[in-house]
């Protein structure tokens, strides 16, 4: 990674992570979330690499010659559902749905037939 300029987009939640965890590559801030100004500079040779949610950036590359997404994931990012306090039902019926979801195999086909690579089902949660 020495040397290796690895942008994303200001508002993009890889930035912050990618400006904490490279020690050997420089990072890029680029002015917009999306992939619009990140795919100018990598096609330009500015930048060698860019971060960004998959889902966004895997169509985006699709006509960039010589440009691929990575396989693996570069960091987790969870996803959740928020309920209000106190109550207490709503909580428990949310939780029944996901662990049904989660236990019939819906989530897991639904990901497959949607193509996006690198998202997996999250283990059951201890409650």
């Amino acid at each position: 990674m020495n040397g290796r300029r690895i942008g994303a987009g200001r508002s993009d939640s890889i930035g912050p992570y990618l400006k904490r965890a490279l020690s050997k590559a420089t990072f890029v801030e680029c002015p917009d979330d999306g992939f619009v100004e990140g795919r100018h500079i990598l096609a330009a040779g500015e930048i060698d690499a860019f971060g960004a949610n998959r889902r966004r950036l895997a169509p985006a590359v699709r006509d960039m010659r010589g440009n691929r997404v990575l396989p693996d994931n570069l960091y987790g990012v969870p996803q959740t559902i928020s309920v209000a306090k106190g109550k207490p039902s709503v909580l428990i019926t949310f939780n029944r749905f996901i662990d049904e979801v989660r236990a019939s195999g819906f989530l897991k086909t639904a990901i497959e037939r949607s193509g996006v690579i690198g998202v997996e089902v999250a283990p059951p949660s201890d409650r």
